[in-house]
């Protein structure tokens, strides 16, 4: 943790202060401001923009060799009184230097116009400035025109409004209240069978002390996660989910072409490409004989099958870590079958569920690594891990964050197991080395053809140049949290963890569907509403945090490995997020192979609650109206068109 807190403040200061990351920080009692534009959800071209900014002041008395000091974002001008005093040159990598700027005239008393005239490519023109002689400090009080005749007050940067589509859904106490009386029946069932648990009366004894078996509670939530992917694969329009024509359009390179594209041959073409030489057979049985948006339809077999995957994954993780709780056993699969981020990623095609579905499978073995109780494994286990990591590195490269996590695990075991260190070099080995022989060859074919082991959908080498707002990013970015418990539609454009937390439990983004006409036919009170339940088993994961202070406890290690393994993934999706300034940077669903460590959590904090009886009444009951919203929201009703 030391070391991580250490790395990450270091990566923090570099980012702050390097010319490619937009961070705007306010200092000296002034403000970054710029133009108020109503936030926009698409995809925007390259572009270069140009903003005046304009305030008047009033001096008393006369005012010798003042100093204004400016940032702006990028290229600046600065004209007091009806002159230039400052022209910055068109070096776009120093925006971020500050310029102190000598005012060569005597300021004379009365009433004074400063305009700082600000252009910028590819993102919002903004600017600081503040002066110590004179009454100068950016902010709200400023006006800001985009054509120099229309002026309107400028926008502090670190206002980041809702786009006005968001506030078309329901707010999320709109959608709790109109769904509460399906929400009483399931509280009130929940509660009456748990209380009753000790009844003398013979059918309500036998129905309260009955528990599921996790076994045949798994195969429950499989069938009815199918019931509904099916349902969905005939009713959802081939438009829901990200990118779904850019997917489509990389399997149908490799059939018409023969082979695999380079990351400059498209918009999707960077991703690794397992997911698509596995649906290219599929694509190419259907190709002629079908139109677009059946094919969409049927490919989508192939994300329904990983999730399925992913529950029995979660199901194996579960009996393994609570072997000796089938509550916690049942909670665990409950959380890992209905959690809104693995149901709705799974009614789109894309790579996701299959990246997931082989990195659920490294966490499975992981776990197996550091549970109590457990035998020095064979070569023949490490191989298989190391396979599992390759395919995940083959699916998408996200997977890489795992290096750290599995050295961690390897090392752990072996010093639980007491083995000797060619123990854990050769487990090492193999780990590593068959993850190379198994995605390794796509790698180096990146490096040899374009120059890099990886190039981002980002980067500026791919020829596709382009931007979505906020354009920047602002401390309260980081630091705030709240929308998405009013507005959760769209709410991850204030920030960081509005956008965690939105494509989390709910379908935040709208599967990248920007406009209220064409949504997803998601019914969307009890999705909005899941934004306030999804509160209880937020408070069971935070309430597990209590496991690692118990020594004793025998899924301590467990609780460990998942927040540690989660925390990872959210540091490297914060790093991203400060260098690539765009509203759809920071998604959930890229830790959706993490689905074993949210379920794990989730059951080890409810434990907690399952002590007093009225207690844990109360706490499966709410879990129960989260858990049955959860389903509702995503089970399409009307078809699609």
């Amino acid at each position: 943790m030391i070391a991580v807190i250490s790395l990450g403040s270091v990566r923090l200061v570099y980012l702050k202060n390097s010319p490619g990351v937009l961070f705007l920080d306010d200092t000296a009692g002034a403000r970054w401001i710029r133009y108020d534009l109503e936030f926009s959800l698409r995809a925007r071209p390259a572009e270069r923009l140009t903003t005046g900014f304009r305030h008047t002041f009033r001096l008393d008395q006369p005012v010798e060799g003042a100093r204004i000091t400016v940032r702006a974002m990028k290229h600046c001008t600065v004209v007091l009184d009806g002159k230039t005093i400052f022209t910055h040159p068109y070096e776009l990598d120093r925006w971020k230097q500050h310029h102190h700027i000598k005012v060569p005239f005597t300021i004379n008393p009365g009433t004074h116009t400063i305009l700082l005239v600000i252009t910028n490519e590819s993102s919002h023109p903004a600017v600081i400035a503040h002066s110590e002689a004179l009454p100068i400090r950016t902010g709200p009080e400023w006006f800001a025109s985009m054509d120099g005749n229309n002026w309107k007050p400028a926008l502090p940067a670190s206002i980041v409004r809702l786009p006005k589509v968001s506030t078309q859904f329901p707010a999320a106490k709109d959608g709790l209240v109109a769904i509460l009386p399906y929400l009483a029946i399931i509280f009130f069932v929940a509660v009456f069978l748990s209380l009753k648990s000790d009844s003398q009366s013979k059918i309500i004894s036998n129905l309260g002390r009955w528990r599921p078996d996790p076994s045949q509670f798994r195969f429950v939530l499989l069938a009815l996660w199918l019931l509904l992917s099916l349902n969905n694969m005939f009713k959802l329009g081939p438009h829901v989910g990200y990118d779904v024509r850019h997917h489509i359009k990389y399997i149908e390179f490799i059939i018409t072409e023969a082979s695999l594209p380079l990351a400059t041959d498209g918009w999707q073409m960077f991703q690794a490409p397992l997911y698509y030489i596995v649906s290219a057979p599929l694509y190419g049985l259907l190709m002629q004989r079908f139109d677009f948006a059946t094919i969409a339809k049927i490919l989508l077999l192939i994300p329904i099958l990983c999730g399925l995957l992913q529950i029995e994954i979660v199901y194996r993780a579960s009996r393994l870590v609570f072997r000796q709780r089938k509550d916690l056993q049942c909670i665990a699969i409950l959380m890992g079958a209905l959690l809104p981020m693995h149901i709705y990623i799974c009614q789109g095609v894309g790579n996701e569920p299959l990246a997931g579905c082989f990195i659920s499978l490294v966490i499975l073995y992981c776990l197996k690594l550091i549970v109590p109780y457990q035998q020095k494994q064979t070569p023949r286990f490490f191989i298989l891990l190391g396979l599992f990591w390759g395919l995940a590195l083959l699916s998408k490269v996200s997977a890489v964050l795992l290096w750290p996590v599995l050295i961690v695990a390897i090392f752990a075991h072996t010093r639980m197991v007491t083995g000797p260190f060619k123990y854990l070099m050769s487990s090492l080995l193999f780990v590593f080395g068959i993850s190379i022989l198994t995605a390794g060859w796509y790698y180096f074919r990146n490096y040899m053809e374009l120059g890099s082991f990886f190039i981002g959908g980002w980067d500026p080498s791919r020829g596709i140049v382009w931007w979505q707002d906020p354009g920047f990013r602002t401390w309260p970015q980081l630091l705030s949290f709240g929308q998405s418990l009013k507005y959760p539609i769209y709410s991850g454009v204030s920030g960081f963890w509005d956008a965690v937390y939105s494509t989390l439990w709910l379908d935040g983004f709208n599967s990248s569907v920007t406009t209220f006409v064409n949504r997803p036919p998601w019914n969307f009170n009890f999705m909005t509403a899941g934004a306030l339940l999804s509160l209880v088993p937020t408070v069971f994961i935070l309430s597990s945090f209590r496991s690692v202070l118990r020594a004793e406890n025998p899924f301590r290690n467990a609780v460990i490995f998942s927040v540690g393994t989660i925390s990872l993934f959210l540091i490297a999706m914060l790093d991203l997020y400060l260098q690539l300034p765009i509203y759809g940077a920071a998604k959930s669903t890229y830790t959706l192979g993490l689905l074993p460590c949210y379920a794990i959590l989730t059951a080890a904090g409810a434990e907690y609650f399952l002590g007093h009886r009225i207690i844990r009444s109360v706490a499966i009951a709410s879990f129960s109206c989260w858990a049955f919203a959860a389903y509702a929201a995503f089970f399409v009703i009307s078809a699609q068109h």
